[in-house]
């Protein structure tokens, strides 16, 4: 529903710190994606050119090949179909393991098999990203499928807790990475004008393998042992990933940051079959001066990645063999030096900024705006829904099939984020939040009260089952669950990632996009792990009930803090926090003017 879900929007805007915001480049905030890694100006025709002539523009719809491109989405997307089905098998699978692990499962132990997941996703993401630079998106890319592969086999194969909770610690290892690593590709390979409709498939796809996941659930649920079946499907996709990644190509601004430079332009001709030599030339010196300043390129002369040192290279103008050893000697000696240069440089790079997100009124704001909207995300309760949804809708009363009543709420959050990803756009973050947090906060407050009236199960055991729906209430309640997990699908599921990506600005986006979404996995962690446990405790009426409250506040919040931020400049957005033209909380409207940012 949401911290899978859509993740991977926020992976975007993560593409868009680690990849494309060292180009320096944004364009629309409105976009997913608002960097454009290919920007470049006209230039002559000549093909041969001064380094300091104006690159040539890649034109995305006439030069770029749809097939090979829609290879390179369709298998890497595989990674965000994974991620979605095993953060929404839990679901199904709790409820219909019964005693298979030697006794039934305790609420303890239900929310442990859950949290696992969420746990190795945390881990998962925190070393991605390094592991990205080092190895290459490829390699983690086929990591990520291995961890998926290896834990559906140890869950299906488990015989105690313990190793099904090994089993989801792996697949959530697969989680965060893919979480990282697939939109980070995607961005890098996708032309300028399809780069959001090529994420935004990595994104439905997440929500797609949620309601492949519910449906398989339904379909093993009355089997002898299905559980295990439902587990050991996640790894077919896997399978296919894998075999997939044989063919599949490395980023194209990694090979560069390697000094890959003949491999990035065979890549780069695959993208642009049609484009001109100068063309993919100038995009390589492109890149490689656009990453000048990261810590790869620290103490690199960008001139040494141009177009006309490969072509030498490749023309067969080499140094020859004593000096090669004598320069690579020289590599390996210096290296050390290098890196330790560059962390030091690193870290005093990441205080400089923590100061400036503590102390800088607008920087403060902006990352309260963030964090505010992440921890939101989870405590209204969407997650408990994903995860344990089944065992709710089992204690309401759906005891023969709970995992097929709780189909629709996976398709709800599918159709909405559909919606919202085709609109976000032209309906305004501000206004979307406005509409559909107070909807969340009417329909929780319906299932609370559904379950108010309904003679609930017991939250952990399996139930009699002639213990089934009496009343028109749970069939009710069912119906306020959907409502509300499109409400917010249409919301809260998708904006707060959104506004990560733009409310920053450029100084701080990584670190500040970074807290926020370490603050989303963290709510994450605290909701999913101590949930059935306040079901007993407060029942589930009130659960709901406080999850209403806490959609209310967010409403406020929304209402007292969030300036409209549709289709406004970096400046703009600054502006807008500082309490300038528009306020605070009014929508903010742009000046228009002839400057580009």
């Amino acid at each position: 529903m949401s911290d899978p879900a859509h993740a991977a929007v926020d992976a975007s805007a993560s593409a868009a710190t680690n990849g494309s915001a060292r180009a320096g480049k944004v364009d629309q905030l409105g976009d997913l994606n608002r960097f454009n890694p290919l920007r470049s100006t006209a230039g002559d025709n000549d093909d041969e050119h001064d380094a300091d002539d104006p690159p040539n523009p890649l034109d995305d719809s006439e030069l770029s090949s749809a097939t090979y491109l829609a290879r390179l989405t369709g298998v890497a997307c595989l990674g965000g179909l994974q991620f979605g089905w095993d953060t929404g098998v839990a679901s199904g699978m709790l409820v219909a393991i019964h005693a298979d692990l030697g006794h039934e499962l305790s609420e303890g132990e239900q929310e442990l098999i859950v949290s696992a997941t969420t746990v190795g996703a945390i881990l998962g993401s925190i070393v991605a990203g390094r592991m990205a630079d080092w190895l290459g998106r490829k390699k983690v890319m086929i990591g990520s499928g291995i961890l998926f592969l290896l834990g559906a086999m140890e869950q299906a194969a488990s015989q105690v807790v313990r190793e099904l909770v090994l089993g989801r610690v792996l697949v959530g290892l697969g989680v965060g990475m893919a979480s990282m690593v697939v939109p980070t590709y995607l961005a890098e390979v996708a032309p300028t004008k399809v780069r959001g409709r090529v994420v935004g498939i990595n994104s439905l796809l997440i929500t797609g393998g949620q309601v492949v996941a519910y449906l398989v659930d339904a379909a093993f649920y009355n089997l002898p042992h299905g559980w295990r079946w439902m587990v050991l499907a996640g790894g077919v996709p896997a399978v296919f990933q894998l075999v997939g990644m044989i063919y599949l190509d490395e980023s194209p601004r990694w090979l560069v940051a390697r000094g890959r430079i003949i491999r990035a332009r065979r890549v780069l001709q695959r993208i642009y079959p049609h484009a001109s030599v100068r063309m993919i030339d100038n995009e390589i010196d492109r890149i490689a001066r656009s990453m000048q300043g990261t810590i790869q390129f620290d103490n690199v002369d960008p001139d040494a990645y141009s177009h006309r040192a490969e072509r030498e290279a490749e023309q067969g103008t080499q140094r020859g063999p004593t000096t090669d050893l004598q320069a690579t000697l020289g590599r390996i000696t210096a290296a050390p030096a290098q890196l330790t240069s560059s962390a030091r440089q690193k870290t005093t790079q990441v205080k400089s900024k923590l100061s400036m997100l503590l102390h800088d009124p607008v920087h403060r704001r902006a990352l309260l705006i963030a964090c505010a909207f992440q921890a939101f995300q989870q405590m209204t309760g969407a997650n408990s829904l994903l995860y344990y949804g089944s065992r709710l809708l089992q204690m309401a009363g759906f005891v023969v099939n709970p995992n097929a009543a709780a189909v629709g709420i996976a398709v709800a959050n599918f159709v909405g984020t559909v919606v919202a990803v085709r609109y976000i756009d032209s309906w305004g973050r501000r206004k979307l939040l406005l509409y559909t947090t107070a909807a969340m906060s009417l329909f929780l407050a319906l299932v609370a009260v559904g379950f108010s009236q309904i003679d609930v199960g017991p939250v952990t055991g399996t139930p009699d089952p002639s213990a089934t729906a009496s009343s028109s209430w749970p069939y009710a309640t069912l119906i306020f669950m959907i409502l509300f997990t499109l409400a917010y699908a249409l919301g809260l599921g998708i904006v707060p990632w959104l506004i990560q990506s733009e409310i920053f600005s450029g100084q701080v986006r990584g670190l500040g996009a970074g807290i926020a979404t370490a603050t989303n996995w963290t709510t994450n962690l605290l909701v999913s792990s101590t949930f059935l446990h306040l079901v007993k405790l407060i029942h589930p009426a009130g659960c709901f009930g406080l999850f209403s409250v806490v959609a209310a506040v967010s409403w406020v919040f929304t209402y007292a803090q969030l300036p409209e931020m549709s289709g406004l400049s970096l400046s703009d957005v600054d502006d807008a926090l500082s309490g300038g033209r528009g306020g605070r909380g009014e929508r903010y409207q742009a000046v228009p003017s002839d400057d580009v940012e």
